[in-house]
């Protein structure tokens, strides 16, 4: 006899919680291994309060631009105007709950938007998954970026990377290109024979069932005036994640050893950390950033290390969670009046 979806699922998700703590106490345990942490805690009282202020303005602000950015794929899913109060609170909820729920924040968002804008949430969870992609979209720009302006010692003993950087660059251009038409494209592939006749009409159910989440999600983006608004959006949206960045290294009063460029490859290896699921990027983020310091700029591996623990506290924890905490009290006093 079979079991409901829901208790099947429990436990399953009750597993992936588990191994992705666990997967994030290792990371930490690579990160923080060999650390002397008075040294670490040396660094961290050190810092300049003024920078971490405008860590926070930089925050919001891209949280801000992110959930006016989503108004803008979801107006096709309505016929009135998406409330921008509703949809910030969404995101900033959404990254709240991913702190302690790798990808939970996802659902979060997803039920908080439906419920308070009563939007189908077939269609919103579309729109999500074009979300997602512009950030994949972006990020792989930055990595071929990245590759590409790598110092001349490093690109000289691999000449290879700067090939592989434009050929990235070269690939999220016509990404992005054809992104608009991506269900249209993936339904013509689906009609081919040769793709009907070797395809299980099982995962043929699930492609056409994207084809048609890729259909209402980009709705927005076959608007030739809105596209490029909203690759401007995404391109700030980036921005503001590098400002935090930046920001920590005047916190840090590291300007003299990290200049824009080699805080845009810490950035660049930094950011590969947020897409391993662990708790609110714990582990993944400080021991990416950490590499990526250490060997960009030689700095010793405890102030690298502190520089990690401080902009992951600020940028994953207190830009996130104390907004959330007040537009949640904010949104549940003003019910009660």
């Amino acid at each position: 006899m079979q079991q409901p979806a829901d208790k099947i699922s429990r436990p399953s998700n009750a597993l992936k919680q588990i191994l992705a703590a666990a997967f994030a106490i290792l990371l930490l345990w690579l990160a923080f291994r060999g650390t002397n942490l008075g040294e670490l805690w040396r660094y961290s009282q050190n810092i300049k309060p003024l920078p971490l202020v405008l860590i926070f303005v930089s925050g919001l602000t891209g949280a801000f631009l992110r959930s006016y950015r989503w108004t803008i794929l979801l107006r096709p899913l309505s016929d009135k105007k998406i409330s921008q109060f509703n949809s910030f609170y969404a995101v900033m909820i959404g990254y709240a709950v991913n702190v302690a729920i790798p990808r939970g924040g996802e659902v979060a968002r997803l039920l908080s938007i439906c419920k308070s804008e009563n939007l189908p949430w077939a269609g919103v969870l579309s729109t999500m998954l074009i979300d997602r992609m512009l950030d994949i979209a972006l990020l792989v720009l930055l990595l071929g970026a990245t590759l590409v302006i790598l110092p001349p010692e490093l690109l000289a003993s691999m000449p290879g990377l700067k090939q592989g950087g434009l050929a990235l660059l070269a690939g999220v251009v016509l990404g992005l290109i054809l992104l608009p038409n991506a269900g249209g494209i993936l339904k013509k592939i689906l009609t081919l024979n040769l793709v009907k006749t070797r395809l299980p009409e099982k995962l043929s159910l699930k492609f056409a069932e994207l084809a048609e989440q890729f259909d209402t999600g980009t709705t927005a983006l076959k608007s030739a005036v809105l596209y490029p608004f909203i690759a401007l959006l995404s391109v700030a949206i980036w921005f503001t994640y590098w400002l935090n960045f930046y920001l920590m290294v005047f916190a840090f009063g590291l300007e003299d050893k990290i200049d824009a460029v080699k805080c845009l490859i810490i950035f660049t290896i930094g950011s590969v950390g947020v897409l391993i699921p662990t708790p609110g990027s714990v582990g993944s983020f400080h021991y990416l950033v950490k590499i990526a310091t250490v060997a960009t700029t030689h700095i010793p591996e405890d102030q690298a290390l502190a520089f990690a623990t401080v902009l992951h506290f600020m940028t994953f924890v207190v830009v996130t969670c104390v907004p959330a905490a007040i537009l949640f009290l904010y949104k549940r006093f003003s019910k009660k009046e």
